[in-house]
């Protein structure tokens, strides 16, 4: 039998023998569960936490079906104000049990989704359903311990706390010999050490690379994993946009959602910033922008109506931008790079660039001078790039991070100047700013550049200081 499913899916447990790491947590939990069977306990909620991948969701699912609950799953990205959470969270709270007549027990998912400022009237709905509900309740959400105090403080009290740890290495190299040995994959041991000790204990990114190295192949070597960097929180966000723009379904797409440990503004952000550099044929790079500026539209359309357009926003910024690739090779990073040595105006041949396990690697092999370096250092910051000191190169990584507020102070200066010369202009043309700043100033600075008494008239006319005339001639 030929098995579709991704391997997370494939091996998610089913029972509680079968759920790897936390047996603490997960006996917490159990006994939590169980007490409901007698009357409601006295905390009414119990609040599952932790690092992505350490089987927070899974375990609740497993423990449902073994104690006999129908589980209810609510994502609460989808419903996060206050009346939305009143109306779905306070209607099924009330519904002890299903139409087979099996007690009924909620899972509010990605509870990140409601942490927010301007969600806490989502927290406090949930709060107030707590008191009443008539059946359990399980929160959980992709947090660590220092987090759960700011964003949660008003759940804290009224829910049984169980945290998630990362799941210990040895389980995690257990799990990933079973799975290669039940998919006929013969791994070496150094390779499975490596899996494991770089998934720092999250076992769903594990069996993610398993799957990635081991797929069409009988055996895996160490060498099939030495392009494996690292893991570490700082570039977990780097693999969730690398499993967005390769996915080959909507649905494992659509996961890296719940996996990613920013949230999802951020990770749009994220996937705008680099999308260039993966989708790198025009057509295609056009349908996926367009893709994208559909998704934002949905977000904008969420957050001022109704949150449950959020999911067509999730559906889009990723499965929709993932689908735009077709033909791209993803070569627009070294392209660029190349571009930005050529716009300062110095031949290629004055550097080494590299590809490495982190990223571009760019070596100049003679001095550059102070002004060459500086510009250079300027054009390759904006692009993500830093400077490693001490072996005097620059290092682009291969996923950037959005690069938003370096671009706004490096143009700190010119927009400053841009303001005092459109308040100027305002007055004399008596407009407001914007208008000034949007219709007049560029075609001002036309005229200004086309003719040298022009400009000087210009210059008498707003009666302009040298770094205003410097602006408008620039």
């Amino acid at each position: 039998m030929t098995h579709t499913q991704p391997w997370t899916h494939r091996y998610r447990p089913k029972s509680k023998e079968e759920i790897v790491g936390n047996s603490e947590a997960v006996g917490k939990l159990e006994k939590w569960i169980k007490s409901w069977k007698k009357k409601p306990p006295k905390k009414r909620a119990a609040f599952v936490y932790g690092p992505p991948g350490t089987g927070k969701t899974a375990a609740i699912q497993a423990l449902a079906m073994e104690t006999g609950f129908d589980l209810l799953e609510i994502n609460a990205s989808d419903s996060r104000t206050k009346n939305r959470i009143e109306a779905v969270l306070g209607k099924a709270a009330g519904q002890t049990v299903t139409v087979f007549g099996r007690p009924r027990m909620i899972l509010l998912d990605e509870m990140e989704g409601v942490s927010g400022q301007k969600d806490r009237g989502g927290v406090t709905a949930i709060s107030n359903v707590i008191k009443t509900t008539r059946i359990p309740i399980v929160l959980v959400a992709t947090t660590v311990e220092e987090n759960m105090e700011s964003k949660f403080r008003p759940l804290r009290s009224k829910a049984t706390l169980i945290e998630f740890q990362p799941v210990p290495f040895n389980e995690v190299y257990k799990s990933l010999e079973r799975i290669a040995r039940e998919n006929g994959v013969e791994v070496h041991p150094e390779a499975l050490d490596t899996l494991a000790s770089r998934s720092q204990g999250d076992l769903r990114s594990a069996i993610n690379d398993l799957e990635t190295v081991a797929r069409g192949k009988t055996e895996v070597n160490p060498g099939d994993i030495e392009w494996m960097g690292e893991r570490d929180r700082q570039d977990y966000t780097p693999n969730i946009i690398n499993r967005i723009f390769s996915a080959r379904s909507l649905w494992e797409a659509r996961q890296t959602i719940s996996q990613s440990m920013i949230p999802y503004e951020d990770l749009f952000d994220w996937i705008y910033e680099n999308l260039p550099l993966i989708i790198d044929e025009p057509g295609e790079r056009l349908q996926a922008l367009e893709t994208l500026a559909k998704a934002d539209v949905y977000q904008r359309r969420a957050r001022s109506s109704n949150y449950r357009l959020l999911k067509y926003m999730f559906n889009l910024m990723t499965g929709g931008v993932a689908f735009s690739r077709r033909k791209s090779q993803g070569l627009g990073l070294m392209k660029q790079t190349y571009a930005a040595i050529q716009r300062i105006g110095m031949p290629l041949s004055s550097f080494q660039t590299a590809e490495t396990k982190d990223g571009i690697m760019i070596k100049p092999i003679r001095w550059l001078g102070r002004d060459k370096w500086g510009a250079l250092n300027s054009e390759l910051r904006g692009m993500g790039a830093s400077w490693t000191y001490g072996q005097n190169f620059w290092v682009l990584p291969y996923f950037r991070e959005p690069q938003t507020k370096w671009r706004y102070i490096t143009t700190y200066h010119s927009r400053r100047k841009m303001k005092a010369v459109a308040a100027k202009l305002a007055v004399k043309t008596h407009t407001s700013t914007q208008e000034a700043v949007t219709e007049t100033l560029p075609l001002l600075r036309i005229i200004y550049n086309a003719d040298q008494e022009n400009a000087e008239r210009i210059d008498a006319w707003l009666d302009l200081d040298d770094k205003e005339q410097e602006y408008l001639g620039g």
